[in-house]
């Protein structure tokens, strides 16, 4: 990650279209989500030299809703020493789980 500006790369398919790039301070949520939720292990490494582990646990303290694998959560959480509320809906809806009230 380039300090100055991220440019749209594996983590963020989404924006490429757009050719945003994005600014490290004004859009840390989203990166900090979507690269602990989807990066690989380089992509988190590249992360914690970007933002110190106070600002990725602040935003990580917000996730987006459904963006997270169960296991890939609950790591973070236990890495980050961070309890969410509710943590169940910032996990995704995977393995044919049905929603509630849904049969």
């Amino acid at each position: 990650m380039n300090k100055s500006k991220i440019i749209a790369n594996k983590l963020f398919w989404f924006l490429r279209r757009n050719g945003v790039a994005l600014e490290p301070s004004r859009d840390r949520h989203l990166i900090i989500n979507q690269t602990l939720a989807m990066g690989s292990m380089d992509d988190i490494q590249k992360l914690f030299h970007e933002y110190d582990k106070e600002t990725i646990r602040e935003e990580f303290r917000k996730p987006a809703a459904g963006l997270y694998a169960p296991a890939v959560l609950h790591f973070f959480e236990y890495i980050l020493d961070v309890q969410l509320n509710n943590s169940e809906q910032y996990i995704k809806k995977i393995h044919g789980k049905p929603t509630p009230g849904h049969s």
